[in-house]
């Protein structure tokens, strides 16, 4: 609702928030889908995304067509991006990434995953637009919650997954992060 482009309205936070709290009085799984598929996944492609990925994912996430989730939680991390242990190198031509994200909602029945990686020779982060099918990905664990059972939540796996160096976001925003081992 936030973004004023692609044919949506723009809204301001608080309207925002007002809608999210409504959807919540509802279902807070229904309320989990959206926020994720609005703030956590087309805010960053529509802020940070090159031209051809916002005109790909805008419309079709916007629409439902797509599917996204937002890889940050980790096990032994949990949200705190200063401790993410998933490591991504530029390897002929090519993204390699390779770690476990944890507790991700949609993860299982989303056709795109914004996902961050810790990139070490850049001693910084960066986040990667990883779609379904991508050899190297693949879906662990879903959770067997006892509530919000509406909102799928799943591990997600990067095993040598290879992401196109054109599903990198320009997100250059935290650097020198702590030396993981």
């Amino acid at each position: 609702p936030t973004i004023p482009d692609y044919g949506l309205p723009g809204l301001s936070n608080v309207a925002y928030g007002l809608i999210t709290q409504e959807l919540e009085r509802g279902d807070s799984g229904l309320r989990s889908f959206a926020s994720v598929q609005s703030s956590l996944v087309m805010f960053p492609i529509w802020k940070y995304g090159s031209k051809e990925q916002k005109d790909r994912w805008i419309p079709a996430l916007a629409k439902g067509e797509a599917i996204g989730c937002f890889g940050l939680t980790e096990p032994g991390a949990g949200s705190d991006a200063g401790a993410t242990a998933t490591k991504a190198a530029l390897v002929e031509g090519e993204w390699v990434v390779n770690g476990a994200k944890q507790f991700i909602t949609n993860g299982g029945i989303a056709d795109l995953h914004v996902v961050f990686a810790r990139v070490p020779e850049e001693d910084g982060m960066a986040a990667f637009i990883v779609e379904s099918g991508t050899p190297g990905l693949a879906m662990g664990r879903k959770e067997e919650k006892l509530g919000m059972r509406a909102s799928h939540t799943a591990d997600v796996v990067l095993d040598g997954c290879r992401v196109p160096v054109e599903n990198r976001l320009d997100t250059r925003f935290t650097p020198h992060l702590p030396a993981k081992a």
